[in-house]
């Protein structure tokens, strides 16, 4: 798959991996619960990916918190 860092996406993938980590979660004990791939996951967090609304939901609900949360996290 094609590289796509844009800087939304970079900026979206730093927000996750920030909520991740204040809720102690490891990035493979995170991919795990959220059923992601680790390495697609640790991708995320560094904004290689254009993100689906169906990955964000996805992601927000493993980390407890809402879809608008981590975009107002990413100041987006």
């Amino acid at each position: 798959m094609p590289s796509k860092k844009s800087s939304a996406n970079q900026t979206l993938g730093k927000a996750i991996r920030r909520v991740r980590e204040e809720s102690g979660h490891t990035q493979e004990s995170f991919a795990a619960r959220a059923d992601l791939d680790r390495s697609y996951y640790g991708a995320i967090e560094r904004g290689e990916f254009n993100l689906t609304v169906d990955t964000v939901s996805k992601i927000a609900s493993g980390l407890g918190v809402s879809m608008a949360t981590l975009f107002k996290r990413a100041e987006l």
